[in-house]
């Protein structure tokens, strides 16, 4: 029995390890710019042209500070500290954004629990883009989390569209969600539409 049990455990963190490898791997590969003029970043508050839409890729997580995650974490953990990368890729054309993380204590409720309520730092991404109107795959990666998402867009010309990013935390046993516990992914939205 003791050996069934090391091995289940073997096997476990070899799948682990291996999907962490392949994160990192696919996140290097995908912030490596193959194509120019794809999209290009807008800061101005006038519509995209005849012909092109854009598009605001919107990202928000929080983690716990730095020196407060789990037993196990190590110290060169990313949780906590003043940036967090994100990489775009659409269509061979990269760009990594390197998001500040602000300090945040979200008070914790009355009954009704909140997953990013108490201490930690919350990482914020907001970019517009501007690129040819119609089907696009955009691949969306968190090198400090090794985490990747693709996801399928169709945008339509002439108009100003929010793709966004929302966090996806583990659950206490028995409880609810919370930052506090690390980080699963992301689930996307098109203008508040599920694309996943």
């Amino acid at each position: 029995m003791k050996n069934m049990v090391h091995l289940v455990m073997t096997l476990s963190l070899a799948v682990c390890l291996a999907n962490c490898g392949a994160g990192r791997e696919q996140i290097r590969t995908e912030s490596i710019t193959e194509r120019k003029g794809k999209f290009q970043e807008v800061t101005t508050a006038d519509g995209p042209p005849p012909g092109f839409a854009d598009v605001v890729v919107k990202a928000s997580f929080k983690t716990h500070l730095s020196g407060e995650g789990a037993l196990l974490e190590s110290g060169d953990s990313p949780h906590g500290r003043p940036f967090y990368r994100f990489v775009v890729n659409i269509g061979g054309q990269a760009v990594t954004w390197e998001v500040p993380g602000q300090r945040e204590n979200l008070p914790v409720g009355k009954g009704r629990h909140f997953p990013e309520e108490g201490e930690g730092m919350r990482y914020v991404l907001e970019k517009k883009i501007r690129l040819h109107a119609g089907a696009h795959s955009i691949f969306f990666g968190v090198p400090e989390e090794n985490y990747t998402k693709t996801v399928t867009v169709n945008l339509p010309e002439g108009k100003s569209s929010t793709l966004e990013f929302q966090p996806i935390y583990p659950r206490y046993k028995w409880g609810h969600p919370t930052f506090q516990l690390g980080f699963l992914g992301f689930s996307a939205c098109l203008d508040h539409t599920s694309i996943n």
